[in-house]
């Protein structure tokens, strides 16, 4: 992912900005089976001072997902913004931070040239996703009938045969038999 990488020693002091675009890609690199294709505008505003690289990241898109319920494709729009501070040339001291949301905090040494950022827009958007997918989340958007009738019939006909397999019935006596 060299195209995140930052040689922030070639630039000057002040602010910088760089615009990537997303996508399903992007994730795969990460390894990450839930996001299916991704169409995200990614804006980084870098503020370079002497000791310090303040990186604040805004990106608006949608990412495609899989329903949970019915399997279908959902597209949900995401918005995210994240800032990350870089301290140069330090020796890992402690900083208050000021418990901000949405920051991250990372130490470089003198030896550094580079950052990549890469990973910090990963991080950002992959807590916009939602724990369980489901069609309905999205506005004007239903769920598959087709499929959630099948579901339906399935869960009627597991319910229609509560009976137990005599096989296990056996196997339980032996059991009870054991404890005795």
């Amino acid at each position: 992912m060299e195209e995140f990488d930052i040689e922030f020693v070639k630039l000057k002091n002040g602010i910088h900005q760089f615009e990537y675009q997303l996508n399903g890609s992007f994730f795969d690199f990460f390894k990450n089976q839930e996001v299916k294709n991704a169409s995200i505008s990614v804006k980084a505003v870098m503020n370079k001072f002497d000791n310090l690289l303040q990186v604040d990241i805004e990106g608006t898109g949608t990412i495609d997902l899989i329903c949970d319920r019915c399997l279908s494709d959902v597209t949900y729009p995401v918005e995210n913004n994240f800032k990350s501070i870089y301290h140069l040339n330090s020796i890992e001291e402690k900083i208050d931070e000021a418990q901000e949301v949405n920051l991250d905090v990372f130490y470089l040494s003198g030896s550094q040239f580079k950052i990549n950022i890469s990973e910090s827009i990963y991080q950002s958007f992959i807590t916009e996703i939602p724990m369980v997918t489901r069609c309905d989340d999205i506005e004007d958007n239903e769920c598959n009938p087709e499929m959630l009738d099948k579901i339906d019939s399935l869960e009627e006909a597991k319910s229609d045969g509560n009976e137990i397999d005599p096989r296990w019935e056996e196997l339980k006596k032996l059991l009870n038999n054991k404890e005795k």
